[in-house]
């Protein structure tokens, strides 16, 4: 088995614990994410699912941030996440179940960039690249955003639910099924995804805050 990102640093000695409480600290918050109370706005406020499509794809800033299982068929890895998406700048910052920022990865039109806990730096061409690199599981670290905020890519095919939300994405070999969504500002967005991927892997996530538009 390889050995998972996380152990390779300093908090190593950590690491039985965290295997023991990480488990149960990513249930608990899931199962938080799952029962929240939800925001009840003015339902005349909340748009269309087509007209929140045209909002979301012409977005330029948003940030989403929340906790993940990524499993395969050795290992399952807890972590939590925080994307930021802007026109020349993604950034991801990955944290261990204690909330310590394990690795931040930016990405520019030069370039992607890695920094770890421990101070190393690694460069490369795109952003999956240096995720693997992390991660030790290559996803579809393009997509990610699409998947996240809900909507189609140029690969891509979706079907709807009932409300006219997107149900399941498929994209080559990888089905994005989405089990929840929250109001937020008048958009209906996913809160609760998994992605089933190639040879068992599979990639939960919970967002449990977003930001719609530039930070003030």
């Amino acid at each position: 088995m390889r050995p998972s990102f996380l152990t390779n640093f300093p908090f190593a000695v950590l690491n039985r614990a965290l295997q023991l409480g990480a488990g149960a600290i990513l249930a608990l918050t899931l199962s938080a994410c799952a029962t929240m109370t939800p925001v009840h706005p003015n339902t005349s406020r909340v748009l269309p699912t087509a007209e929140r499509n045209q909002v979301i794809s012409s977005l330029k800033y948003w940030r989403a941030s929340g906790e993940a299982v990524l499993s395969t068929p050795k290992q399952n890895e807890n972590f939590g996440f925080r994307w930021k998406q802007s026109p020349r700048l993604q950034e991801l910052s990955i944290y261990d179940p204690l909330g310590r920022t394990v690795a931040r990865i930016t990405v520019e039109p030069s370039g992607a960039h890695l920094e770890t806990i421990t101070g190393e730096h690694r460069q490369a061409r795109n952003l999956s690249t240096l995720l693997s690199m992390v991660l030790h599981v290559a996803l579809p670290a393009t997509e990610l955003p699409d998947w996240m905020l809900g909507l189609r890519g140029n690969t891509s095919t979706i079907s709807n639910n009932a409300s006219g939300l997107p149900n399941i994405l498929r994209s080559g070999p990888w089905q994005v099924h989405y089990l929840q969504y929250t109001p937020v500002g008048g958009l209906t967005m996913p809160k609760l995804l998994q992605a089933n991927g190639p040879d068992g892997i599979a990639l939960r996530m919970a967002i449990t805050q977003w930001q719609m538009g530039q930070a003030e």
